[in-house]
């Protein structure tokens, strides 16, 4: 079967290209263009995940990188492992469109391939096509910024200090929930009231939930209740209820772009690097720093993968000064 599927293969590439040869009667079913099979699957993810539009479109912009690169094929069957290898150094020369002088980076390619392989997954499992993954296990590009074990970038308490004296107050308490709770872009976007609980200064809470929040659920589709300090919770205490959103915008509406303003202020306090993100890596690394045990670091922050949470393991240099002086002579000798 796999020489016949193999064989296929071949002779579906033959007629693409315009040699010669038949498929084999044996063989004679219907043959799959890679263009229906990207649109069955993009429908495919629509529906099981109509809460994950985001993911819809990284998924599309991946098989529109596919079409263009491996779409000569013009059938899903005719595409092969090394199809999949050719894709890879074919992505590894070009430069992202929003910044044209940075090369794609491994990790993106990696990624990009596992969504390529998803895609071949559902077509077997789903539509029942008799081929073989040509993207089971292949082998990722190795990153020189991931093998260095590079920690996330953190803000330093300076930096913090200049953005939330320069800030307005809306804007303190939007910057300090990032800080203060680990919360990701759209996590905060989407808070309502009834997700913060604030009986009980000492007890507060923010719950990450998709209930009754159209167009959006917890990462994984994981829910998860992040104590807040009570200092936190007083500043949230005094935001005005004027909408559902926690964080509206002056017309009621939801943010959607913390980002740009949070530039502005970066700017004017000569922060540079500001990311919205940078906030939860500094929450990450400032509760392994005081002592917090990974496990719980991990679902503090809604990682799937205790993997990802030992990224910020990385002890900065202070830290490692700190422990290197508690050493003696006398400790090691046991005296």
């Amino acid at each position: 079967m796999e020489a016949q599927r193999r064989k296929r293969n071949e002779l579906v590439g033959e007629q693409v290209l315009g040699t010669k040869g038949e498929l084999p009667t044996q063989a004679d079913t219907p043959l799959t263009l890679l263009s229906d099979a990207i649109d069955m699957f993009l429908q495919h993810v629509r529906v099981h995940s109509p809460d994950k539009p985001r993911t819809v479109r990284r998924y599309a912009a991946v098989l529109d990188h596919v079409k263009r690169i491996l779409g000569g094929k013009m059938f899903v069957e005719a595409i092969t492992r090394p199809d999949t290898d050719d894709y890879k150094a074919v992505r590894s020369g070009e430069s992202s469109e929003q910044h044209p002088l940075r090369r794609i980076t491994p990790r993106t390619i990696n990624y990009e391939i596992s969504v390529l392989r998803t895609f071949f997954y559902y077509l077997i499992g789903e539509r029942n096509l008799a081929i073989a993954n040509p993207c089971a296990k292949f082998k990722p590009l190795k990153d020189p910024r991931v093998k260095a074990k590079r920690r996330p970038p953190t803000y330093r308490q300076d930096e913090l200090n200049g953005i939330f004296t320069t800030c307005e107050e809306n804007e303190k308490a939007i910057f300090a929930t990032f800080l203060l709770t680990g919360l990701r872009e759209e996590e905060l976007c989407y808070l309502t009231w009834p997700d913060i609980d604030l009986r009980g200064r000492d007890n507060a809470t923010i719950r990450v939930s998709g209930e009754g929040k159209e167009g959006f659920s917890p990462k994984d589709y994981e829910e998860r209740v992040i104590p807040i300090s009570r200092e936190l919770a007083e500043l949230l205490g005094k935001l005005p209820r004027r909408s559902k959103w926690v964080f509206p915008t002056k017309a009621g509406n939801r943010h959607t772009h913390l980002l740009r303003r949070l530039k502005v202020i970066a700017d004017d306090v000569r922060v540079t690097g500001a990311t919205l993100h940078k906030f939860r890596h500094t929450y990450a690394t400032r509760l392994l720093e005081s002592g917090c045990d990974i496990v719980t670091v991990q679902k503090l922050m809604g990682h799937s993968d205790l993997d990802t949470t030992r990224q910020y393991l990385d002890p900065d240099e202070k830290l490692k000064r700190s422990a290197a002086n508690k050493l003696s002579l006398a400790v090691l000798a046991g005296k």
